[in-house]
């Protein structure tokens, strides 16, 4: 490779040239779709209360979310798990 690169340096320009063009033309023409559109009909609120019982948690965490996110429009049901320092809220439109 280094001889061939030594002995025709203009082929070895014209490849590389040939490469970057190609590149930046693979680039102008490529979409990206960071955030697609999603239409998902859940949303999971997710709390940690380090230390706390699963009553505890319950009473204290995942009852008064239920009620400040149930006041929310389109909500067709509310799940929630509590369990040893964590609440798990789900809503679903």
């Amino acid at each position: 490779m280094s001889k061939l690169s030594v002995k025709k340096p203009f082929t070895v320009l014209v490849g590389v040239v040939l490469v970057l063009v190609l590149g930046v033309v693979a680039f102008t023409r490529m979409t990206t779709d960071l955030l697609p559109n999603m239409d998902l009909p859940y949303m999971i609120v997710y709390t940690t209360d380090p230390g706390a019982a699963p009553e505890t948690v319950e009473t204290a965490v995942s009852k008064p979310l239920e009620a400040a996110l149930g006041s929310t429009t389109g909500i067709k049901q509310i799940n929630s798990v509590s369990s040893e320092n964590v609440s798990t809220v789900v809503l679903e439109f």
